[in-house]
């Protein structure tokens, strides 16, 4: 791995056939044979996972972690706005954390909780999700109508453009990717030509 490693965000664990990873702000977090393992800054507990069955999927955020196991979703680390609180599921399938809130797909569509700030988590009609991302202020998902956003607007990331047969979209701060039949398209901010898909 390349890049700073303040609080030991790159001094990777010994991984056994490693399924899964995921990268916050300071800490990241993989599924392998043994469970989830993560590893980087861990000032709320956001590196330290509960006991976890037969974990398939991790997702991390800033100061939060969560995975999905055989008994549905658990999260872990900082609790502002609720964030690690789950509320009840009904055979949820994916998770993922924002910088404050945090999103599952389950039976009943896109279940989200935490901080509601920018409306982050006034899910719009979502019709048979397949994927769910949550970035910084605004979550994405995709339904049988393509690519849906809400939350924070202010750079274009939730305003999705033209795409054709979308599979999955990736949330970030102030921009947004999603993966369609034509390959990758990114909209929101370009400042650091994070939108400019080579």
């Amino acid at each position: 791995m390349l890049g700073g490693d303040s609080f030991g965000v790159l001094d990777v664990p010994t991984l056994v056939n490693p399924v899964h990873i995921s990268a916050g702000t300071y800490h990241s977090c993989a599924v392998d044979d043994s469970g989830v393992k993560c590893w980087g800054y861990n000032s709320d507990g956001q590196s330290t996972p509960p006991s976890l069955t037969r974990s398939s999927q991790v997702s991390v955020a800033g100061y939060h972690s969560c995975a999905l196991d055989d008994y549905g979703v658990a999260c872990w680390g900082f609790d502002g706005f609720g964030v690690i609180t789950v509320p009840e599921l009904s055979n949820p399938r994916q998770v993922s954390t924002g910088w404050n809130h945090t999103c599952a797909l389950d039976d009943s569509g896109v279940v989200c909780w935490g901080n509601d700030s920018e409306n982050k988590l006034d899910v719009p009609e979502i019709i048979d999700p397949i994927h769910i991302s949550a970035g910084s202020s605004h979550t994405c998902a995709v339904d049988a109508e393509g690519i849906k956003c809400w939350g924070r607007n202010a750079s274009g990331q939730s305003s999705v453009p033209d795409m054709s047969t979308p599979t999955e979209v990736s949330a970030g701060g102030y921009h947004t990717c999603g993966l369609d039949a034509e390959g990758v398209k990114c909209w929101g901010s370009n400042q650091a030509g994070q939108s400019s898909v080579p």
